[in-house]
């Protein structure tokens, strides 16, 4: 059986034009927030922008909350979709585990509520990685990223999946090493209070094939 599970919570959280990487990578609060967009061009994001253009670093990170009580059996798969929008130039976007500050609200406080992140490194040996998509991001349709093991457990073991997601450069705390002028390193999507489902960020999970959903999200 396949289920089909919205979020119950989304948006983003960003830090921007800091004038140098550190600050806008290793600070603990963002500048801008919303969980209330249907979409944003810039939902993840780890650029320096060019003098003239709103000059200096920027990152920013996209959240998520799915409501999994109602899965009881470790799913037999799960993928992850979300809807790309205008702009697509990381190619390389890493699922983490949220913290669970993301339940009720996003905001500025957010920007760091990423499960054992600590924002003065990186997150090698730390985060907990859900998931990888290696395949570019599509700007017209969905992205799929394959939930890992750990996920599937998180699933069915806790109420809720808190995901974050973000730029490569974010996650290896790379970004000071842009080249002049700068880059355009933001990818944009759609979330869940688009009007319809046709473009709203979801979780599809496989059941085993004697697990029962006692859920109503599909």
């Amino acid at each position: 059986m396949r289920i089909t599970i919205y979020p119950t919570i989304d948006g983003y959280v960003s830090r921007n034009a800091e004038s140098t990487w550190a600050d806008a990578h290793e600070t603990l609060t963002g500048d801008q927030a919303s969980s209330t967009g249907t979409f944003t061009n810039v939902g993840i994001r780890a650029s320096l922008a060019p003098p003239g253009r709103g000059g200096g670093y920027y990152v920013a990170r996209s959240f998520f909350s799915f409501d999994t009580t109602g899965v009881t059996h470790v799913p037999k798969s799960g993928r992850l979709y979300i809807y790309g929008r205008t702009n697509g130039n990381i190619n390389v976007v890493h699922t983490v585990k949220a913290t669970s500050d993301i339940e009720s609200a996003i905001t500025t406080a957010d920007f760091d509520s990423i499960q054992d992140w600590d924002p003065r490194g990186d997150f090698t040996g730390a985060a907990t990685y859900y998931g990888t998509n290696t395949g570019g991001w599509s700007t017209g349709g969905y992205n799929t990223i394959i939930l890992r093991q750990n996920a599937l457990l998180d699933i069915a073991g806790q109420d809720r999946l808190n995901i974050c997601l973000l730029a490569q450069r974010d996650i290896d705390n790379t970004g000071g090493s842009f080249p002049p002028p700068g880059s355009t390193d933001y990818n944009g999507l759609y979330f869940e209070d688009y009007t319809g489902t046709s473009r709203n960020p979801y979780l599809d999970i496989t059941q085993q094939d004697d697990a029962v959903f006692f859920g109503a999200n599909f």
